[in-house]
């Protein structure tokens, strides 16, 4: 008995085509679509390197950076429940300034002391000056005087010269053309025999008022003529002091003619002592204050 052959293994293929070349796997269109693969990848890789250079990207103003913004909550607030509470540490304290600090601080107000004393001092020593400039003339100086009581501590010679400065006083130059108006007058009253004269030296007095002579040359003697003509010569060289006590020795009836000269010169020694010595206590001021350790 045989076995029947598988119908399989002994019919041929109907089909032509199953007879042909079998194709091969790495034809063409393979290689064509790994060089497109590669060709992607570098160009990937192109892109990648060079892509910020070639295609840069255009920021909006204010897009840079990420601001911090203050929340409007606390920080208690924003914690959750059962968290301990951040203490914030307390602000640092200014350091207390050095001891340096302290002796710089304290020269800086010595020199601001100082500096003001030397201006207040030159101050009361211009107005002084410009106090004495008008005083020497007959008008008065109450605006002078004001600005200097300003600057000045009030002082005897200020007060003194209060009651003085709304007339003033005349000069020394007038006063000695006034006196020489006078002195003949004074010379004829020193003459005045008295009431218990005889008629004679009555006579003779009355004449001399009429023209009266008065020796002018001679300064020596004890006379009315060598008072008077001392007197003069005193005030031609600017010496009122002088004068008024060259006067002080004539007769009550020569007096009486002189009284009202005697009292403007009087005036004038005052207003001129006073001004001096206020001048002389400003200029001391200035002094001090210049000469001051700075």
């Amino acid at each position: 008995m045989t076995i029947a052959p598988d119908p399989a293994e002994i019919v041929a293929p109907s089909d032509p085509a199953l007879y042909g070349r079998r194709r091969s796997l790495l034809g063409p269109g393979f290689w064509a679509m790994v060089g497109l693969c590669a060709a992607c990848i570098l160009l990937g890789a192109l892109v990648a390197r060079f892509g910020p250079d070639w295609f840069p990207l255009s920021r909006k103003p204010g897009s840079g950076e990420i601001q911090a913004v203050a929340s409007p909550e606390s920080a208690a607030a924003r914690l959750p429940v059962g968290s301990p509470v951040p203490v914030e540490a307390p602000a640092a304290e200014p350091a207390a300034p050095s001891a340096e600090l302290g002796r710089l601080d304290a020269r800086v107000a010595t020199l601001e002391a100082d500096q003001k004393g030397v201006l207040d001092a030159a101050a009361a020593a211009i107005a002084a000056s410009a106090l004495a400039d008008v005083a020497q003339t007959s008008a008065p100086f109450g605006d002078e005087l004001a600005g200097l009581e300003r600057v000045l501590p009030m002082s005897p010679d200020l007060r003194a010269l209060t009651r003085l400065a709304q007339t003033g006083a005349p000069t020394r130059t007038g006063l000695a053309a006034d006196f020489e108006a006078l002195a003949g007058k004074a010379a004829t009253a020193a003459r005045d025999p008295g009431e218990d004269a005889d008629l004679l030296a009555r006579v003779q007095y009355a004449l001399s008022t009429i023209v009266s002579i008065r020796r002018v040359s001679s300064t020596r003697g004890s006379s009315p003529d060598a008072k008077l003509a001392l007197a003069q010569r005193l005030l031609d060289e600017g010496d009122v002091e002088g004068a008024v006590r060259t006067l002080d020795v004539l007769p009550d009836s020569a007096r009486a003619v002189l009284n009202p000269w005697v009292i403007a010169a009087e005036r004038r020694i005052e207003v001129d002592r006073h001004v001096a010595a206020l001048r002389a206590e400003a200029l001391a001021g200035l002094a001090r204050a210049s000469r001051a350790p700075s």
